[in-house]
């Protein structure tokens, strides 16, 4: 009797829980102790099951693949609350839903002949001097050009190269690189293009779980960018927004 007292008990405040976690506004979780002690209980056994395969038991993500690091507190998308995050944990990255983030994604610009291999390696000049790579001063000033006319770059990454959050293309001038920072690696992006994905997650888990699993991962980011160990970092990367 006692036992299924205790599992009724359990069940009902799971669901009166699951009920205040929707009905509360997703940015104010955070400051909830009780509502965030269950959204991060809820949410971590939630990104075990189903994240841990692309982003990686440590959530680092992974650049062979161009999966993102969740724990450092730099988005691709948005600003990284939790209502921005939940919105891309629902909709997904490209997933072929009318929400999906979807405007843009890096075009081939090797393979659609819009810049030659010559140029393409004159704007990975100028990119790589962005992020503290010592380049020929000669190619980062042919490639400053190219990317403010002929290559159009500045359209989604912005004139100052900081990106575009609401078009998920990243700041090119800090350290942090979805693909990697590696000449061949960037040619490459800008060669073939890229075009990463992150399915939705609607209709597949219940709404307080997405929730839930937003809440975890904006706690993690918080967490590990506020650790003694990350803190310059941090700093350092403060605008990145890919």
């Amino acid at each position: 009797m006692l036992v299924f007292a205790a599992f009724a008990y359990s069940e009902i405040r799971d669901y009166l829980l699951g009920r205040e976690l929707l009905v509360a506004s997703a940015d104010d979780i955070p400051s909830d102790p009780t509502l965030l002690a269950y959204a991060n209980g809820l949410g971590k056994a939630a990104f075990a099951a189903n994240c841990v395969s692309c982003h990686g038991g440590d959530m680092k993500g992974n650049q062979a693949k161009g999966v993102p690091n969740l724990t450092d507190n730099i988005w691709l998308y948005d600003y990284g609350r939790v209502s921005d995050i939940e919105r891309t944990v629902l909709y997904g990255i490209r997933a072929g839903l009318g929400k999906s983030h979807n405007v843009t994604d890096m075009p081939a610009i090797g393979r659609q002949k819009a810049l030659n291999p010559d140029e393409i390696r004159d704007v990975i000049a100028y990119t790589l001097s962005l992020s503290k790579h010592r380049e020929d001063p000669a190619a980062v000033q042919r490639g400053s050009k190219i990317f403010q006319d002929k290559g159009v770059c500045y359209d989604c990454h912005s004139r100052d190269a900081t990106g575009i959050p609401d078009y998920g293309a990243p700041n090119l001038t800090d350290t942090d690189w979805l693909y990697g920072g590696d000449e061949k690696t960037v040619y490459k992006s800008v060669y073939d293009g890229r075009h990463g994905l992150c399915p939705a997650w609607i209709g597949k888990l219940s709404f307080p779980t997405i929730r839930s699993l937003a809440v975890y991962i904006h706690s993690m980011s918080r967490e590990s960018a506020e650790s003694p160990n990350n803190r310059s970092a941090s700093g350092e990367a403060a605008g990145k927004s890919g």
